[in-house]
């Protein structure tokens, strides 16, 4: 017996009993169904942490007040740093001035903000201050116009830069809204730039974004508060050089003793990444044993119908031994329909998890992404559980004795 014809007798075997057929296949079809769908969304997220890590470069770590990745690492640690002082442009130039590792250094804050243009608002739009050098520090592609300068930061004035988003709610008649008008707060500011759209990820659209002059901004909602310094190492390579650096003269320009511990915080992509790949890894190393359960209940049940379908057709079997056909012949039959039946649950729960994974995203934050090899793991583990646990039925289907089959009832 070739595999097709094998393939054809298993599932002509499983349409004549539909209702069985389900219920054997619900423990493989939850199995994979959960790791499809768990997977797609942990994958989803990878990309997304991996596309934020891009964008701002692995060569740049962040000078902060306060690491708010602490508050997962090190809580006691967090508690102390909210006594550190604020950062300011004044650390950033005491930096610029004497840093050798560094090939830009730029400084940053952000607010939520509504922006008003002729009778057209957006809410909460993500306004960040930024010193001229940010395009050095991210990835922010031009659709139209010129992004930030050095004047304009000195200067002070009052020009921005859209995202998308941002750009096609308030002026949506206008392909090129460069030159166009439009309030932050009480100021009028005037659009310089307009950004590629870089779409939504998480629930976040990055399209929704002002960026203006880090002096302009302070006039718009006050130099109080803390600013974020960003550093580009000069060379990959002499990253941990240019850290230390940044680290030493930090200290030096916040007058700290030897003993005493830094007043900032140093962060990296790397810590991101970290803490991330540790979250997923836990993840991942808690559906494992959760999955195995199910797909070896599964394995069990697919195990005890086939027994039964065994049972049933010991008169087939007597009749097709009586025929000629070979112990091997008997065996493959009863194995084929046993792998048949498992993949088909296989394919089942990998669609099944799929469009579920679709609807969280479109109802979640949560991003969804096809990883490929977890569609190979899906049907490989359902293979494999078919082959394990239809060995045994098919095993004892060959070894029946023809006349004794023959003469069952």
């Amino acid at each position: 017996m070739n595999l097709l014809e094998g393939v054809r007798i298993a599932l002509a075997s499983l349409r004549s009993h539909k209702l069985r057929t389900f219920l054997t296949l619900l423990g493989n079809i939850v199995g994979t169904m959960s790791v499809i769908a768990v997977v797609s969304l942990i994958y989803g997220a990878d990309r997304y942490v991996s596309e934020v890590v891009l964008d701002e470069g692995t060569d740049v770590f962040t000078l902060t007040r306060i690491d708010g990745l602490q508050f997962l690492t090190d809580f006691d640690a967090f508690l102390e740093s909210l006594t550190n002082p604020d950062l300011t442009l004044e650390d950033r130039a005491f930096l610029q001035d004497r840093m050798t590792e560094a090939r830009a250094i730029g400084a940053e804050v952000s607010t939520g903000a509504d922006l008003r243009a002729g009778g057209r608002s957006h809410r909460g739009v993500r306004t960040r201050g930024v010193t001229e050098d940010y395009t050095l520090l991210e990835d922010l592609p031009l659709a139209a116009g010129r992004h930030l300068t050095a004047q304009d930061v000195v200067r002070s004035r009052q020009v921005v830069v859209l995202g998308w988003t941002v750009a096609r709610n308030l002026f949506p008649r206008r392909a090129d809204p460069i030159g166009r008008e439009l309030k932050i707060g009480r100021r009028h500011f005037t659009v310089v730039g307009l950004l590629e759209e870089r779409g939504t990820v998480m629930g976040n659209d990055r399209d929704a974004l002002a960026v203006v002059p880090i002096t302009a901004w302070q006039k718009v909602f006050g130099s109080g508060g803390s600013l974020d310094i960003k550093v580009a190492a000069r060379d990959l390579e002499r990253m941990e050089e240019a850290k230390d650096e940044a680290t030493f003269l930090m200290r030096i320009k916040h007058r700290r003793r030897p003993l005493e511990r830094d007043d900032f915080a140093l962060r990296t992509a790397d810590q991101l990444l970290n803490i991330w790949g540790g979250i997923s890894s836990a993840i991942y190393g808690a559906l494992v044993p959760l999955v195995g359960i199910s797909l070896v209940v599964g394995g069990i049940v697919l195990m005890n119908v086939m027994l039964v379908s065994v049972t049933e057709r010991t008169r087939e079997v007597g009749v097709r031994k009586a025929l000629g056909a070979r112990r091997t012949a008997i065996l493959w039959q009863f194995l084929v329909e046993a792998i048949t039946l498992s993949l088909v649950g296989g394919v089942l729960g990998i669609l099944i998890g799929l469009v579920l994974a679709w609807v969280i995203s479109l109802f979640s934050p949560l991003p969804f992404a096809v990883a490929g090899w977890s569609l190979v793991l899906g049907l490989g583990t359902t293979f494999l559980i078919g082959a394990v646990f239809g060995t045994w039925p098919a095993w004892k289907a060959a070894g029946f004795d023809p006349v004794e089959a023959l003469r069952y009832e």
